[in-house]
This record gives C-alpha cells, sequence and structure tokens, in this order.
C-alpha cells in the first residue's frame, strides 16, 4: 500500500540512501524510501566497490572516512546479509618518480593531521602482490586497514534490515516535486502519489542537483563517469585493493573533461576481477565506449601481465557525483526548513555512505553528530 504520510522520506536508494533509511528505522522513525530504479540499480551497483582510505585527505575528508570504517564493521554484526566486507589492506601503487612530490605532500599533511600512512618499497610491494609486474612498481603507500565490499550486497542487506524495522521502500517510483510552504518541507510528490512528510533526505546521488531544484536551491553536484571491467572468475589472484597514484595525482590537478585512466583493481569474494578504471565527462550518458574499454585493458595488462590471458565478461560504467572541492554534502539547508542533503561523495558513496547514513540520523534524531558537519554544509558554497 501506498504510504499517504512518514516522518521522513530519504530520496535516492543507493549505498547513502539506504543507510540512512536503516538506522532512521532502527532508532524508531517512521521512514520512506523512495527510489527511482532497482535495488542498488545506478552508482552502487556499478563502482570499484572500494572500502578505502588512503587518498582521503587531511581534515573533514579522512574524518569522514575513518568514521564510516567504524560503520562498515558495526554493519558486519548487525545486518543479517553477508555484504561480503574484506579488510584486507590496500596499497596505491606509485608507478614512476614524478609521482613522488604529490604522495610525499599528501602523506606529511596526513601525518600532521594524525593520519599516517606507511611508504614501501618495490620488493615490499611484489611481497604483498606477487602478481604485479616488478618494472610498473616503484614503491607504494599501504594501508593495512582499507579494503572492498560487495556494494550491491550491501544496499541489499541494509534494505532488508530496514524492512524488518518497519522502513518502507518504494523503487521504481520517481519524485517529480516536493511540495514546500512558508519556507517548510510539506510533502514529497511522486509519480504514484503524494507522501506528506515535514523532512526529505536529498541522497540523490549525481542526481542530487533536480532533487535541490524541486525547493529552489542550487546543489553544485555533477557526473562524471567512472567505468570498470570485470574478469571471468579466477582463483585467489589479489589479497589487496589496489589503486595507481596517477588517480590521486588527476584528483589533485583536476580531472580532465577527456578520457582518462588509471589503475584499479580488487577481487570480489565469487573469483571476478573488478579493473580498471577510466573516467571521462559524459553527461548523463553511462554507456562505455572501446577507447576507454581498450584503455582499461593496456593499464591492467601492463600493472599485472598474466591478465593478457584472462576473459573480461562484461564492462560497465555510471557516475560518481562530484563537487567543486571533492567532498560530500551533509547536514541542514538553510532556507528551507526540512530540507537534508546527505549526497555528493565524489566516487567514495560506498566507503564513506555507511557512515554518512549515521550522521544524518543522528542529525535528525539528536540534533548533533558524533563528527561535526560545518565543514561539509551546502552553505560553504554561497
Amino acid at each position: 500500500m501506498f504510504p499517504q504520510e512518514a516522518e521522513i522520506v530519504v530520496i535516492g536508494g543507493g549505498v547513502v540512501g539506504s543507510a540512512v533509511a536503516y538506522f532512521l528505522a532502527r532508532a524508531g522513525k517512521n521512514v520512506v524510501l523512495v527510489e527511482k530504479g532497482g535495488r542498488g540499480g545506478e552508482a552502487s551497483a556499478a563502482n570499484a566497490a572500494f572500502v578505502w582510505s588512503i587518498t582521503r585527505k587531511a581534515g573533514i575528508d579522512i574524518r569522514l572516512a575513518m568514521h564510516s570504517f567504524d560503520i562498515h564493521q558495526q554493519l558486519q554484526v548487525e545486518l543479517e546479509m553477508d555484504f561480503e566486507y574484506v579488510r584486507g589492506g590496500g596499497l596505491m601503487i606509485i608507478e614512476d618518480k614524478t609521482q613522488l612530490p604529490f604522495v610525499e605532500t599528501h602523506l606529511q599533511k596526513r601525518a600532521k593531521d594524525g593520519y599516517p600512512l606507511e611508504m614501501i618499497d618495490a620488493d615490499r610491494v611484489l611481497e604483498l602482490e606477487p602478481r604485479l609486474a616488478r618494472e610498473r612498481v616503484y614503491g607504494a603507500v599501504y594501508s593495512p586497514i582499507d579494503g572492498f565490499t560487495n556494494p550491491i550486497f550491501l544496499v541489499l542487506a541494509l534494505n532488508l534490515e530496514a524492512q524488518k524495522l518497519g522502513a518502507q521502500l518504494l523503487h521504481y517510483t520517481e519524485v517529480l516535486d516536493i511540495g514546500v510552504t512558508d519556507g517548510k518541507v510539506k510533502s514529497v510528490i511522486t509519480d504514484k502519489g503524494t507522501i506528506k512528510t515535514q523532512t526529505v533526505v536529498n541522497a540523490a546521488g549525481s542526481w542530487g542537483g533536480f532533487i535541490g531544484d524541486m525547493v529552489g536551491i542550487q546543489v553544485p553536484v555533477s557526473p562524471f563517469q567512472l567505468a570498470m571491467l570485470v574478469t571471468e572468475q579466477l582463483p585467489p589472484t589479489l589479497s589487496h585493493a589496489i589503486m595507481g597514484a596517477s588517480y590521486m595525482v588527476e584528483e589533485d590537478t583536476g580531472k580532465d573533461e577527456g578520457l582518462g585512466g588509471g589503475l584499479i583493481m580488487s577481487q570480489q569474494a565469487a573469483g571476478n576481477l573488478l579493473i580498471g578504471a577510466s573516467w571521462r565527462k559524459t553527461g548523463y550518458d553511462r554507456r562505455t565506449i572501446q577507447e576507454e574499454i581498450e584503455l582499461m585493458a593496456r593499464v591492467n595488462v601492463r600493472a599485472m601481465p598474466m591478465l593478457k590471458t584472462v576473459r573480461i565478461i562484461r564492462s560497465y560504467a555510471n557516475f560518481f557525483p562530484n563537487t567543486p572541492d571533492d567532498l560530500p554534502i551533509l547536514g541542514r539547508v538553510d532556507g528551507v526548513e526540512g530540507f537534508i542533503m546527505a549526497c555528493g561523495h565524489c566516487g567514495h558513496g560506498v566507503g564513506m555512505g555507511p557512515g554518512s547514513g549515521k550522521l544524518i540520523q543522528e542529525l535528525i534524531c539528536d540534533g548533533k553528530t558524533t563528527i561535526p558537519l560545518d565543514e561539509v554544509n551546502l552553505s560553504r558554497f554561497r
């Protein structure tokens, strides 16, 4: 039955929105989640599956990431369904000396902030991952706490538990408008009906700007396509989440709108390798193209030559919601009472989403959060 009213309506059913709905339901709130597609059907089903901290910057960025690491472990205990979270360690591979200045600056800032990282040499890297090509490894940054998960299973696990706790999940339901009267949220209008509510959480990811438009605010979130490849099932091949330092360099210097790519690898529990990645600005077109598939294949075969004979079974792409400062937008919105932001995670929604969900629940239920959200409030862009 379609709900006529709710205490809170969460718009967006990816990792972030599902975590918000779960934690609100666990706190006893009457919550409805509205998602235009299926369960985990957008960016949460098409990403690198990392739960990652190595490239998170000093300050609020790493604090949010580390908080979310704790929440991932909490969810492993609380959720009935296994979402294949593995905290097996992460390696950011330094491929040549030109990347060193960027890496060293990053490490200095992290150490000064109290979140140090370890630099290891090529010999140690190859002890950890012997299938990597030695000529492509100058060294690496190592983190024992990083890892990967199954993002689709994570969404499903959160959804199932939220429903047990009384949350209503409306998939294949599109939000058409949000009713606002005298600066206060009053309703959410969907293609299936209207839900009366006084609190809306915008967890719509790359579509967060459209939801902001409905209440008359500008949300600076834009889509940036990320593509990956999936291999056939393999015996144990990788132990760590792997990223090339070129990814961080491009993130620091600003990604070109053309086709770019860098090393990303992890192995899922079923044995498939997720390898990539390529990125480009495509608007909301998530189709992969031959050029990016070939680019990803070249990058990964150079890094791990054994992949040359491994079959690729599919490619996929979706969008990470990009913000001007590469930080998420979390918290209440000035001028629209009852409207709360929870999007713009810039490609780190899987890793940071559970923590963001918990913080939004604290904000709604307690009026304060474990980590202050002032630095990531929408008002920073005004």
